[in-house]
């Protein structure tokens, strides 16, 4: 037999509102408050909301749009712009070395390919 924690209709409001505001997520307040279902916390949100017929008084739709962004997200956003810059960069870099070294290749005979399985020559050993 197992033993249920029963938590009151304020402590769930509670940590709905905590996962709808953005302190934690559904499964840190799993974690946090001892929830053993997977989807207790979802089921909870539908609940207030009044998804299930029964209003409890609590609107999670407000509070979802009200969520404004952290500074930690903000700061995400930057570096995932900063690093797709970079990528640019560097792909246009390889670009250009892809053309240089067709150039080389048909203007002056010089093949600058590394070639599969090259063995390294005598004189650059020494």
């Amino acid at each position: 037999m197992r033993k249920h924690n029963k938590l009151s209709d304020s402590t769930k409001r509670k940590i709905v509102s905590e996962v709808l505001s953005g302190k934690i997520t559904k499964e840190q307040a799993r974690r946090i408050y001892g929830i053993k279902s997977k989807s207790g916390v979802l089921e909870w949100m539908r609940i207030f909301a009044g998804r299930d017929g029964k209003n409890a008084g609590f609107d999670p739709l407000p509070a979802l749009k009200d969520m404004s962004y952290s500074e930690e997200t903000e700061k995400l956003k930057a570096r995932v712009k900063q690093l797709e810059e970079a990528l640019k960069i560097s792909e246009l870099k390889g670009n250009a070395y892809q053309i240089m070294v067709e150039i080389a290749k048909e203007q002056y005979g010089i093949d600058l390919e590394k070639k599969p399985g090259a063995k390294q020559s005598n004189d650059s050993k020494n």
